[in-house]
């Protein structure tokens, strides 16, 4: 039986930064840095009054490996107009507003490298189309997810 490694030593080809262990090239650290991208959204109460429609803000944030959510510093990223009576399928109206299969570009690309740079202060770099390309994940909060429960509610 082979004897078990330290954990407080790197493996050869890897470094320390800022406490934990990061391979040593890009590609390498990348993968083991960012565990997935995705967006929080939640309505927003200062959009004119529409009964028809609804306008929800989407705020982009990567999530790390260690489970810390680095969101992007702007209140939101973006926002989407919608129907009300098509809330419960947002998700698919936020993935297509952000045309998550073509490089990220305008806002988007704004909105990823303000993410890039909060990830650089804490060791992790990346750029914004690596981060536009990873797994994606919606995420609304409580208020929104209840106005989709109210026309859509077998939803959960």
């Amino acid at each position: 039986m082979a004897p078990l490694r330290s954990l407080a030593a790197p493996r050869r080809g890897c470094r320390r930064a800022h406490g934990v262990v990061a391979a040593s090239r890009y590609g390498e650290r990348m993968g083991d840095r960012i565990r997935n991208v995705g967006a929080t959204a939640a309505l927003n109460h200062e959009a004119p009054d529409d009964p028809d429609f609804a306008v929800v803000d989407i705020r982009l944030f990567a999530l790390t490996d260690g489970g810390e959510q680095v969101d992007d510093p702007q209140p939101a990223s973006t926002s989407v107009r919608c129907e009300r009576s098509k809330l419960a399928a947002l998700e698919l109206s936020v993935q297509m507003s952000l045309r998550l299969r073509q490089p990220p570009t305008g806002a988007r690309l704004q909105a990823w490298q303000r993410i890039c740079e909060q990830l650089a202060a804490r060791g992790i770099e990346t750029d914004p189309a690596t981060l536009h390309r990873s797994t994606f994940r919606f995420v609304p909060d409580e208020e929104l997810r209840a106005a989709q429960q109210v026309v859509w509610p077998d939803r959960r």
